[in-house]
């Protein structure tokens, strides 16, 4: 059945209604990301007593710590300092939690705690970080195995290496607390050394070429994969999925661990024709952000933990020589869904420079959802609203001043039923890139000179689009360049679009609809430079949709005043 009618506004008013419903499980957006309270870090510091820190030593009985949090703890981080004894060779964490006010806890208004660990260097450290698995992994309440740490091997999210002694810390994200609070327990228990070694980082080779040639690459730009999620593929069942998606690059954003950067140079040799871009995704409480490429000098996420900024998380990375995104920026907006979607929302405009953001996820997980992933009595599949939403808050961006180039990313874990995964699998929606070469240094220089469109429905079911624009002095270009001239004509062809439009955005203003009639089609467009448009001049974007979805979202080409 076809939605005409449905629009954003709608669809978010029979949510808030519906409250008690399991609200849009599809999105891969909500999945069990994290949050950590702040649990005066200053005063866990390595100069505390030895005598008031807990000890954790090879053959006696594990560590119980219990406590409480209330709603006023939430979105902080609680580190609980342990002294780990000489001869430990395995360390394991436990948790849980449970809920104590007088009401059930719903999906609205759930606790979540995440788990993290950090060693000897200390919590400030990068090189102190030894992992973070969200509320995935650990829940001892619910029968689940500790994680673990050992030199040769760790859980999934953690980092393998020696077990030194002196004080660790466990970390608590006090992520989402229910209105009458929440007890949680720790177990941490140290298990003695059987002289393993640590396995050798296997890197990819950032300067792998996987195809010489210029031409238009596509890529997934959000993937989780092996410790992202406990049933998350192996590392070839992800390879065949994503080759089932025609994908070309894959940028693998693992919950904020980097574990998966000494992991995947076996993957890359094994499938020289592919691009594997490592990177990894920050989650903080107020909105979440991907880092494409290998930062181990920064490995920070805790946003206004003691004087921590997601503004400096992104100086650093994008100092390190990795692209910086901001993921699903308008998912789940305002409070009432704080706790079900904890941080999806993009909250942190005042912290991050967004003239040097490079990436923004305009679509994240399916452009088609059903009225039951919704929670909502509509029959069918629906746009994804939190696309057009998405839309939106971009076009504002533009205008002033800002445009960082728009991308998809699945958001896929890889644990998507087969019959599913063209939906909202790998590459259930991609980005196709026009660079030099598919290589990490060309796709680079492409995507920050917004050589891109996002085809939603994937390869295979998105119309294909170029946009150009030309100027009668011969200055040319397609999306994301810039012709300064008064006029300048704006040519789109169409491949696999029959029956759709075509619609120009021009300032974020619809300005021109046109029936697809053919295949190829080809449609040139007359446009006037608007001397009252934003600083970078007047942008025209250009979209394609059938009656229910949108299928493509293309960069803007701008009109700039005439050089003198």
């Amino acid at each position: 059945m076809r939605n005409r009618h449905i629009t954003p506004a709608l669809i978010m008013a029979q949510i808030r209604r519906l409250t008690g419903l399991c609200l849009l499980s599809v999105l891969a957006a909500c999945g069990q990301s994290a949050q950590i309270a702040d649990g005066g870090g200053a005063d866990l510091g390595v100069d505390q007593p030895p005598g008031d820190r807990p000890v954790c030593a090879p053959g006696e009985p594990a560590l119980e710590l219990t406590g409480s949090v209330d709603p006023a703890e939430a979105k902080t981080y609680q580190l609980f300092p342990v002294s780990v004894a000489a001869g430990t060779g395995r360390i394991e964490v436990g948790y849980g939690w449970a809920e104590t006010g007088p009401l059930p806890a719903t999906p609205l208004t759930a606790t979540t705690l995440d788990l993290g660990l950090w060693d000897q260097r200390g919590y400030r450290n990068p090189a102190g970080f030894r992992g973070w698995s969200g509320s995935r992994q650990g829940r001892l309440d619910q029968g689940r195995d500790p994680v673990y740490i050992t030199a040769e091997s760790a859980d999934r999210g953690y980092t393998p290496g020696a077990i030194e002694p002196g004080v660790w810390f466990v970390e608590l994200g006090i992520a989402a607390v229910a209105p009458g609070g929440a007890q949680w327990q720790l177990r941490v228990e140290c298990l003695r050394d059987d002289g393993s070694q640590q396995p050798m980082a296997d890197p990819v080779d950032p300067h792998h070429v996987a195809r010489n040639q210029p031409g238009w690459y596509h890529g997934d730009f959000h993937m989780h994969g092996f410790h992202s999620n406990p049933a998350a593929p192996d590392w070839d069942a992800l390879i065949a999925q994503a080759r089932a998606a025609q994908l070309d690059f894959l940028m693998l954003t693992e919950y904020v661990t980097g574990r998966h950067w000494a992991e995947l140079g076996p993957v890359q040799r094994a499938h020289p024709d592919l691009l594997i871009w490592p990177g990894r995704e920050v989650i903080t409480y107020f909105g979440h952000v991907n880092s494409f490429g290998e930062t181990p000098e920064v490995i920070e996420y805790r946003h206004g933990f003691e004087d921590i900024s997601l503004g400096d998380v992104q100086q650093q990375t994008l100092a390190a020589g990795a692209l910086f995104g901001v993921n699903h920026p308008t998912t789940f907006e305002g409070p009432l869904f704080e706790n079900f979607c904890r941080g999806c929302a993009f909250t942190l405009d005042d912290a991050i420079d967004w003239s040097r953001v490079d990436t923004i996820e305009i679509q994240n997980g399916p452009a088609l959802v059903t009225g039951a992933e919704l929670g909502l009595p509509i029959p069918g599949e629906i746009q994804n609203p939190f696309t057009l939403t998405a839309l939106q808050r971009w076009d504002a961006l533009i205008a002033q001043g800002a445009v960082p180039t728009a991308v998809s990313g699945s958001d896929s874990k890889g644990v998507d039923a087969p019959e599913e995964r063209a939906r909202k699998g790998y590459g259930s929606s991609v980005t196709a890139v026009f660079a030099e070469s598919l290589s990490r240094a060309a796709l680079k220089t492409a995507i920050r000179a917004g050589h891109a469109y996002i085809r939603t429905l994937g390869v295979e079911r998105s119309p294909v689009a170029v946009m150009q624009v030309a100027t009668a002095d011969g200055q040319q270009g397609i999306y994301g360049d810039t012709v300064h001239a008064d006029e300048a004509t704006v040519t789109t062809t169409i491949t696999g679009g029959a029956g759709q439009q075509l619609r120009y955005i021009v300032d974020g203003r619809l300005a021109r609809v046109v029936p697809v009639i053919g295949d190829p089609f080809v449609d040139s467009w007359a446009v006037t430079r608007d001397a009252g448009s934003g600083p970078l001049g007047t942008a025209v974007r250009l979209e394609i949709a059938t009656s229910q979805v949108v299928t493509v979202i293309g960069n803007p080409v701008f009109l700039a005043p005439p050089t003198p």
